[in-house]
């Protein structure tokens, strides 16, 4: 039960672009989608056309979670845009959402995946742990929009 979760299609974009944003309100972030967040302007072209893949999770229309992949060269792959609304938490949503993303790599041969991840998002983190990523002692501050935001680095074998 709950959203649904299926591939991106390009009308799904102004409700990931929204999603993501009250997210980041959440934490008093900004969202900049010209610069640090540029992934997102096409997200087709960013993740689909690139070898990577996108997925939004929905219900009633409304996108209540997104999750994307990106080849990194090899067998290496990037988790990111691991979202989920507010009202959403706590249902495992974001399980469903990494079990997707990580399925999906390991079917096209990918044996590592990596993330980057806040370090104000401490939910995240501990799914990320529970489902197997190891943290790296690596975090690196990147955002210039959100000069406060620290990103630390994950990663599992697949």
């Amino acid at each position: 039960a709950g959203p649904a979760i299926r591939l991106f299609r390009p009308e799904d974009k102004p409700g990931v672009l929204a999603n993501i944003e009250a997210v980041y309100r959440d934490y008093n972030y900004t969202v900049d989608f010209d610069n640090f967040e540029a992934d997102l302007a096409d997200i087709q072209s960013t993740y689909q056309d690139a070898g990577g893949e996108f997925w939004v999770a929905v219900e009633g229309g409304v996108v209540t979670g997104s999750v994307g992949v990106l080849p990194h060269g090899g067998d290496t792959c990037e988790l990111k845009r691991l979202y989920v609304g507010h009202a959403y938490r706590r249902r495992g949503l974001a399980t469903r959402l990494l079990a997707t993303a990580r399925g999906w790599a390991m079917s096209r041969g990918y044996r590592r995946m990596y993330l980057w991840s806040d370090v104000l998002l401490t939910a995240a983190h501990a799914l990320y742990l529970k489902s197997g990523f190891r943290p790296g002692a690596e975090t690196r501050a990147i955002d210039p929009t959100n000069p406060t935001s620290v990103a630390r680095f994950f990663e599992i074998d697949l």
